[in-house]
């Protein structure tokens, strides 16, 4: 599965979505970083953090176990 996984770079571009999500959303730096990576690359977001569904500029997928 790591194969599958890549590295991002750091731009202003994700750091100016950081910012912005976490000002609309009230969330923790980390999370921001998060979500801001998923919108930047236009990829929907797999997580079980049911925090992040309330973020409604992402496109996420909440898993339930």
């Amino acid at each position: 599965m790591l194969g599958t996984c890549f590295k991002i770079k750091h731009s202003q571009a994700l750091t100016d979505l950081v910012i912005d999500l976490k000002r609309k959303n009230n969330i923790k730096v980390p999370d921001a970083i998060i979500a801001a990576s998923a919108k930047l690359l236009q990829l929907p977001l797999l997580t079980a953090d049911k925090g992040f569904a309330k973020i409604s500029d992402i496109n996420s997928i909440i898993l339930d176990f």
